[in-house]
């Protein structure tokens, strides 16, 4: 098995941070084969909303706080297709957007949500009464909130946030404007509901859970926890327990569990690191360990904000310099920049600009540098407009440091 030019055969492989770097790159879909620019016109055995669905199962989850950026998180690692493709897999149910663990909203295959969240809900849902006893919530104004809504949903089929709350006040209920985020949250991260068909304004329309979906996967149990541990660590690369009870809001023994049910049916292999001097245990799909091709350490991307090349991990040090994390997140706010990324690595952060004629802006990060890859970052800017339908656009660099 070879990696990046290292001959790995066995349990005992030991990987270096750059192999780390590269099997991540690799299981993410954003190593140079992956995101290489394809020409829509080339045939495709799968139309565009088909292979968006594709690459959201293969990816599990991707954050989608931010509708921009998680629909570029998908358009990114699904070269030649369009946000009206993405739009479409939405519209016809083969994707949703909903919260299936840690009380944060990702974008996913309809499929997977019921599990995922039974997985993990136990957590999630534990400090929930406290939340509604924070926003004056109570059990009975809870019922019926939540029995409205499902009765307007059964009448109108999708419902907007505002419409949902029209249907509040059109029963006579007495609600106040920072109870609705919570009872949305509620009635999907229960099950009951999902984001599923993109309204006129882009953003998905709330609809049942069990008319939207169909075809559930049905896991339980530890057939969940090995399901979510070895599709987690396929999708992500060379991970451990602690990454994966961060990234699925799991317990440390949950993770542990699942990670070795996963090993147990060959479906990840143990190899291991060094952090700090000491040992560390980490899992990979061995289908990545087959690998024979070179990561190009000069390819140039254009990620977005909360992308899984930073928030699939803990331990990010592979692909951020921990000095420069205040860079990323300023004031730690747990709002995450889009990132130009360079061999694996950031090495800046992008914008919009704010014009609407203005292109793509980057700031390289302290030290750091942009200028070689102006080319590439130029034709990856291009992409980034003709997946959201902006035609040309271009790139270019800010006059100050990030």
């Amino acid at each position: 098995m070879s990696v990046a030019g290292s001959t790995l055969h066995n349990m005992e492989a030991t990987l270096t941070p750059a192999e780390i770097l590269w099997l991540r790159m690799s299981a993410l879909g954003l190593d140079v084969d992956s995101v290489e620019d394809q020409p829509a016109q080339l045939p495709n055995p799968l139309p565009g909303a088909a292979r968006i669905a594709a690459t959201a199962s293969r990816m599990l989850a991707v954050q989608g706080q931010d509708w921009r950026s998680a629909r570029w998180a998908l358009g990114v690692r699904t070269p030649g297709t369009t946000v009206n493709d993405l739009h479409e897999a939405f519209n016809t149910g083969l994707i949703v957007r909903s919260w299936p663990m840690r009380g944060t909203i990702h974008l996913l295959a309809a499929e997977d949500i019921g599990w995922m969240q039974r997985a993990t809900n136990r957590r999630v849902l534990s400090g929930a009464a406290k939340r509604r006893e924070f926003l004056g919530i109570t059990d009975t104004a809870l019922d019926t909130l939540i029995d409205t809504s499902l009765e307007a949903l059964r009448e109108k089929k999708s419902l907007k946030r505002d419409e949902l709350a029209e249907a509040w006040t059109a029963a006579g209920i007495e609600w106040k404007s920072n109870w609705r985020y919570h009872l949305i949250w509620w009635m999907c991260q229960n099950g009951l509901t999902v984001q599923g068909p993109v309204s006129e304004q882009g953003e998905p329309r709330l609809v049942l859970a069990d008319e939207w979906i169909p075809s559930p996967k049905n896991l339980e149990g530890e057939e969940a926890l090995q399901e979510l541990a070895a599709r987690y660590a396929a999708a992500r690369g060379a991970v451990s327990a602690q990454d994966l009870a961060w990234w699925a809001g799991l317990t440390a023994t949950e993770a542990r569990a699942g990670l070795k049910l996963a090993t147990e049916t060959g479906q990840l292999v143990e190899c291991s690191t060094t952090r700090d001097e000491k040992p560390v245990t980490l899992w990979v799909d061995p289908r990545l360990l087959d690998k024979t091709s070179q990561p190009d350490k000069e390819d140039w991307l254009l990620l977005p904000s909360f992308d899984e090349h930073l928030l699939g991990y803990q331990n990010r040090a592979p692909q951020l310099s921990p000095e420069h994390l205040d860079r990323i997140v300023p004031g730690r706010n747990g709002m995450f920049l889009a990132t130009i990324v360079h061999g694996g690595r950031v090495v800046g952060t992008w914008k919009k600009g704010s014009r609407k004629d203005e292109g793509l802006i980057g700031t390289p990060l302290p030290a750091e540098s942009i200028a070689t890859g102006s080319a590439q970052l130029q034709h990856r800017a291009g992409a980034w407009g003709a997946f959201h339908g902006l035609g040309d656009t271009q790139f270019g660099t800010a006059t100050t440091s990030a």
